[in-house]
């Protein structure tokens, strides 16, 4: 959520910024232009959990030798529909875009394809790479082990799970795809790093303290469980979408996962899952659009509830939100830009408002 105190940023300085600063440390050109737009388009769109708030831990691990800046991935086995792929330790961002993309040409005659990921690191927005499945009228499936085990198994008392965020977009002919993106706590963790670095509350449900009681204190809670959605559902949901993202590749699973803030120096073996649909297999692609277009029209027509002016599509609140932050400006708290603007002074470079 923006406040009045916000500083306002425009979408290309903010690119330039962070792509010169991940230059400056050894990722090349192409490779760091690749990540830094996947993390502005989430703050784009809103998702300010996933984009620059997180751009600090990544030049860390970098700097640190937990990250490889000059990852090149490998396919370690494939078939015509499916692959198996090593990240080589790089930013997730770019092995994700990267693995998708195999995904997309695997498919390009037609068949639905899987493509298993290990050895990478934290990709960002699930949403990212299954709307580029969509925008090649593909249904695009992610899936991603958390970066840090911060939730615990139903009825246990130890953090063995990440929420582990997953995705699925369906192309339209709308100017958005509907695309769900969801971890599978209450709230991801990045919205309760973004409340911690501003200062502010969270609420009750979102996560516990050390002590497993609700807390409403983002810095203590960072240091205890985020809550399941759902309870025990949340729970065997986060592990399904865990296990989905690991077992097919070899990526950490468990008791075996690091710390993406406090384990630096050590790389993560993240492992993600990535799947397409070509819509054009099952039907004409004109008659599964009609179909489309006509579920949107019975969700945005359906009866609303007392003041409620307007039923929004899963995805269309963070393609206004792009819009007008396009317009506008990317909103950064306080505490945020202060941090950017110190990492760039490292970098003899200044982070520029708008005026």
């Amino acid at each position: 959520m923006t406040t009045e105190n916000d500083v306002l940023v425009s979408e290309n300085h903010l690119t330039a910024f962070c792509t010169q600063i991940l230059e400056n440390i050894g990722v090349p050109s192409d490779d760091a232009r690749i990540v830094v737009k996947n993390l502005v388009e989430a703050d784009l769109r809103g998702v300010y959990s996933h984009g620059v708030v997180r751009f600090p831990i990544y030049v860390k691990r970098i700097l640190d030798g937990g990250t490889n800046p000059k990852a090149s991935m490998k396919i370690l086995r494939e078939t015509r529909t499916t692959a198996v792929v090593d990240g080589d330790n790089g930013l997730g961002h770019l092995v994700g875009v990267q693995a998708m993309q195999l995904a997309i040409e695997k498919a390009a005659e037609g068949d639905c394809v899987f493509v298993a990921v290990k050895n990478s690191n934290h990709f960002g927005a699930a949403a990212y790479y299954t709307e580029m499945a969509a925008r090649h009228n593909m249904i695009g499936f992610s899936f991603t082990i958390g970066a840090i085990n911060h939730m615990t198994p139903w009825g246990g008392a130890e953090a063995m799970l990440g929420n582990n965020p997953f995705s699925v977009a369906f192309p339209t002919r709308e100017d958005f795809s509907i695309v769900l993106d969801m971890a599978c706590s209450i709230a991801a963790r990045g919205k309760i790093i973004v409340a911690a670095k501003e200062g502010k509350p969270i609420p009750e449900d979102w996560a516990t303290g050390p002590d497993g009681l609700p807390t409403t204190d983002a810095v203590e809670a960072l240091k205890g469980f985020v809550t399941p959605l759902g309870g025990p559902k949340g729970y065997a949901l986060t592990l399904t979408v865990g296990l989905l993202s690991t077992l097919l590749s070899g990526a950490f699973f468990g008791s075996d996962v690091g710390d993406l803030y406090e384990k630096t120096s050590t790389a993560q073996n993240s492992g993600h899952l990535f799947g397409v649909l070509p819509v054009a297999s099952f039907d004409d692609l004109d008659s599964y659009l009609d179909r489309m277009d006509k579920a949107i029209s019975d969700m945005r027509n359906a009866k609303k509830a007392t003041d409620v002016e307007r039923i929004y599509l899963p995805g269309e609140r963070e393609y206004l939100s792009l819009l007008k932050h396009r317009q506008q400006g990317i909103p950064l708290g306080q505490s945020l830009y202060r941090e950017l603007a110190e990492l760039g002074q490292a970098h003899a470079l200044r982070l520029s408002r708008i005026a």
